[in-house]
């Protein structure tokens, strides 16, 4: 019983952090039909933000972070420029799209490596420690991770059902078209969702950072979370979300129970049965395919 608890207690801070992303891919893909496969150049780039703003400026983390996360949002704005925005202009097919993105992301990679080097970088402990209780333990940074997951979706849930913006972007996810021809920018609303991706991305960037080390291929969590939205179904964010809970609890009692070695494995089985059942995912709308 208590094994069972310490899985659901990981399982929970692994799926808010799998949650931030796959909701950050399901934002872009709900609005423009197409996955931002530059994703997790985002998360690194906000994470090396987030190690030279605490070990090199020597800020306060409170205000290292917001400028890490800024980092996150100017990277998406960059890569949406360069990127996407004259492919979208042109109604490029999706499959040059999908190469100008994965592009995108090995060259910023790569830039990372030449810039920062490939060694491992240890952020300083911002939420040490953590509680036992009984014989389940529970650390701060799992709690902090949870804590700031739930609030960085809600906020985005707040500002999408209750603000002009968030209706500009429900209207554009709704028909495109028609939503400019109402009066939405296409380039402000590129500028937005790119944004608030690109913010969701540092946040996990920087939870993958503390849990681990900031080094250029940490990115490669962003697979799982694609996986996630995937399972979920593309387009919604809320099925995004069940997904990412999904394949983190799935992945870790495959850990605990099986062995670490088959947890990818069977994750990936896990994603291709309910394909093979719910083609457009578990709460895919019905033309996403």
């Amino acid at each position: 019983m208590d094994a069972a608890l310490q899985q659901l207690v990981s399982g929970f801070s692994i799926g808010a952090l799998y949650g931030l992303l796959a909701v950050g891919y399901a934002l872009v893909y709900s609005v423009y039909r197409f996955t931002n496969w530059s994703f997790d150049a985002l998360l690194v780039g906000a994470a090396y933000a987030l190690w030279y703003a605490l070990n090199w400026a020597g800020l306060p983390w409170w205000l290292a972070v917001p400028l890490a996360l800024l980092a996150g949002a100017v990277l998406g704005w960059l890569l949406e420029f360069t990127a996407y925005r004259r492919l979208r202009e042109r109604s490029a097919p999706r499959v040059l799209v999908l190469i100008s993105a994965m592009g995108a992301n090995l060259m910023m990679i790569n830039l990372f490596t030449l810039i920062f080097g490939g060694a491992l970088r240890r952020l300083p402990e911002l939420v040490p420690g953590g509680w036992r209780i009984g014989s389940v333990s529970l650390g701060r940074l799992d709690v902090a991770t949870g804590l700031l997951a739930c609030a960085a979706l809600g906020a985005l849930a707040w500002v999408l059902r209750r603000t002009r913006v968030g209706m500009a972007i429900r209207a554009s996810a709704y028909d495109l078209e028609t939503a400019a021809l109402m009066g939405v920018d296409a380039n402000q609303l590129a500028m937005l969702v790119f944004g608030m991706s690109g913010v969701l991305a540092g946040l996990a960037g920087i939870m993958v950072g503390l849990r681990y080390a900031v080094y250029p291929y940490m990115g490669l969590v962003t697979l799982k979370a694609m996986i996630a939205a995937i399972l979920g179904g593309l387009g919604s964010l809320e099925g995004a979300l069940a997904g990412a809970f999904l394949l983190a609890l799935t992945e870790t009692l495959i850990a605990a129970t099986v062995s670490t070695a088959w947890r990818d494995l069977l994750a990936f089985a896990v994603l291709i049965v309910v394909l093979l059942v719910f083609p457009n995912g578990l709460f895919g709308a019905r033309e996403v395919a």
